[in-house]
This record gives structure tokens, sequence and C-alpha cells, in this order.
């Protein structure tokens, strides 16, 4: 029996259908939000480009093949069996509604995001899709209201503590270097002094890096050769190098972009950053100051160290002021730095791997129209004998 015939569509009127399908992909291709979508065996048939930006990856990379790279590791396995739960319950839990997870990209880190999920059904099957929310900027904005607030706290603190123990400790200090000099002291008496001088020491060095944290700063802007910085750096830096038993090696690339920045206050960051790594350093190990630039004409510095790491449980404490892994530490350096940092417009990130070092990485941008320094000359040759 012959089938039924169904009447062509009209050209004009296929025309407007591909017209407005069109239309329609060009609405999710420039949506901010990032569109996700699989069918029920768990591939990915659809993801737009903000998707690809939200996780790193190019959709050819992803399309047609299994979800598990855009789920953090840790869920992979559940998903999968949320999916073939409901194909077999047909019972929703999250659909049509929306929840705040964290998304993790391709090269590992972590970002907040509020995302929901819906379901179709077509002729092909069931397709979920997943519609995710970039909410690190609200996240940042959040957490920059926060440290204000803390500053703020710790700036009335500070105020309060400079004007009453730092004279105080001034006097306790000038005195007890005058006295450890005296002359027929006994050893004994020389030592407890010593102590009394490193302790009131130790204490001024604290009051300044509150005030260091606190305080408006005033910046000295310049272009600087970092790779040239580092070098100088390490003439200043041999002894307590050569003390702990560490070597310091010192990479850069050329040629290297200038950045802007406060030669001092920068100076003060790396000799920080080098000296958190050397004091979690085992002695005959290396510490690495790697300095190279970046796809957007920028620098970035990696300080690497090869000692015990940070407990993954503190990771998100680090930049805390007065949290501090080291017995006798202030809990101020990293906070200090984190603000230097992002006062000339760069970023700040540790990645430490408990048992196997820390690394340090610092993102810079060019300085405003400065150029790339030239490649240092060759080395003469030497003399043929």
């Amino acid at each position: 029996m012959d089938q039924p015939q169904h009447p062509a569509l009209p050209l004009q009127h296929l025309q407007e259908m591909a017209l407005e399908l069109d239309n329609y992909r060009q609405i999710l291709e420039t949506a901010s939000d990032a569109v996700v979508t699989i069918n029920q065996d768990h591939e990915v048939v659809y993801m737009n480009r903000a998707a690809e930006r939200l996780f790193g990856y190019r959709r050819q990379e992803i399309l047609g093949g299994d979800l598990a790279p855009l789920i953090p590791k840790e869920h992979r396995a559940r998903h999968r069996g949320y999916v073939q739960r409901y194909l077999r319950t047909r019972k929703p839990r999250l659909l049509g509604h929306s929840a705040r997870l964290t998304a993790e990209r391709r090269d590992g880190s972590r970002v907040p995001v509020s995302i929901s999920f819906n379901l179709f059904q077509s002729g092909q099957g069931l397709f979920f899709t997943a519609i995710l929310r970039d909410l690190s900027i609200e996240h940042d904005l959040a957490q920059r209201a926060k440290d204000a607030e803390d500053l703020a706290s710790v700036g009335r603190m500070v105020a309060t503590v400079n004007h009453e123990i730092k004279t105080p400790l001034t006097v306790i200090g000038g005195f007890a270097r005058q006295l450890a000099r005296a002359e027929g002291l006994s050893e004994k008496a020389r030592r407890k002094l010593g102590i009394i001088v490193e302790e009131v020491e130790r204490m001024e060095s604290l009051l300044e890096d509150l005030s260091d944290l606190t305080r408006p700063r005033r910046y000295h802007w310049e272009e600087l050769d970092l790779a040239a910085l580092a070098g100088h750096l390490r003439e200043v830096l041999t002894p307590r190098l050569q003390q702990k038993g560490v070597e310091l090696e010192i990479q850069s690339s050329r040629p290297l972009p200038l950045v802007s920045a406060d030669r001092n206050r920068f100076s003060q960051v790396l000799i920080n950053l080098i000296n958190n790594a050397v004091q979690a350093s085992r002695p005959g190990s290396r510490v690495e100051l790697d300095i190279h630039g970046d796809s957007q004409g920028g620098v970035v510095l990696e300080v690497r160290d090869q000692g015990c790491g940070i407990p993954t449980e503190q990771q998100d404490k680090i930049f805390t002021p007065f949290f501090t892994t080291k017995p006798h530490g202030t809990g101020l350096g990293l906070p200090v730095a984190k603000r230097i940092v992002e006062d000339h417009g760069g970023t700040i990130v540790v990645h430490s791997q408990p048992g196997r070092g820390t690394t340090v990485v610092i993102h810079l941008p060019p300085a405003h129209g400065g150029v790339p320094l030239p490649p240092p000359p060759p080395p003469p040759s030497s003399p043929q004998a």
C-alpha cells in the first residue's frame, strides 16, 4: 500500500525556518552564560563559546565525547549515575532548579558557578542541558569587601598598638643593646640579653608588617627589567642561602617585557617569597625563580621549592592575615605580598603539594609603552691556544 505523501514545504518557508534556527544559534553562541547539552549516553552534543571560555576547552575537543572532562574529578562517577537513575525512574532532583557548585577548568583551577538543569526529548532520545553562570566576579567582590572590612579593623588596632607599644619596645631594645656591650658580663647574662634584643626586633618587625598591610601606599613607578632585579636580589640573599645550605637558581627568558613597578616594593615581594621557599627547603635542595613572558605581553614569575608543601586543608587560608604555618611566623608576609602585587595590576596564586613542594605564580601586565629588552650579547670567544 502506498505511503501517504506529505506536501512539500514552500522554498520561502524553508528559508524562513533556516533563518529562525540561525537566529536561535546566534543567541546561544553570544550568550554570556555557558550552555552544555548531553544526550542520554552522557555524550556532549553541544557547548557554546561561553562554555569554551569557562572550561578552557575548545568544543572540537569535547563534542561527541563523554562529559567527564567538564566535571570535577570527585563527582565524575556519580554524575553518570544521576543520569542513569533519571532514565530509570523519571524522577528529577535538580531539573528545573538552580544550585551553586564549583566547576573545574582545564588547568585544574576551580570557579564558583550557578547552574540550572533542563531536559527535552526529541525523536533521537532525551537531552540534558546545563546553563552555568560564572560567579567568580561576584565572589571576588564579596571577598574584597570582606578583606576591606578586615583591613579597616586591623588598621584601627595597628594605630593603637603602635601608639602603646612601639615606644616602650624601642626603649627596651636600646637599653638591652647597651647592656649587651658592657664589659664584665657573664656568658649567661649576655645570652639572655641577646634573646631580649631578638624578641624586640621580632616585635618591631611585626608592627612594621602590620603598618605595611593597612596603611595607604605611595609607589614610585618605573619601568623595570625583573630579570636584572632578581640578579641583584641574589647578592642580597646570598648570606641567607649559605646559612641554610640552599641553592637559588634563577632562569629568565629573553627578550623579556618591561613591567611598571616600584623597585623597593617589588623587591620586598620577591625577598619574602624566596625566604619562605628557603625556610621550607631542606639543606642541599634548590629554590627556583623562573621569569618569562606570557601570551598577553606581560611577565610571569614562578618561585618553586622542593619543601614540605602546605597541608591541603590550609591552602585556602594562606592569604589570611595572621595565619601562618611557621612556628615563629607573623602570618603577614603573603597578605602583604598579595596587596603589593594587586596594586601593580597583577595576580598571585599558590600551588602546593604536601610533601612535594610549593610554587608561587605571579602574573604582571607589561609596562605602558614598555619595549622588550634585547637578548644579552653572546660571551666573547676565548683566544685560540
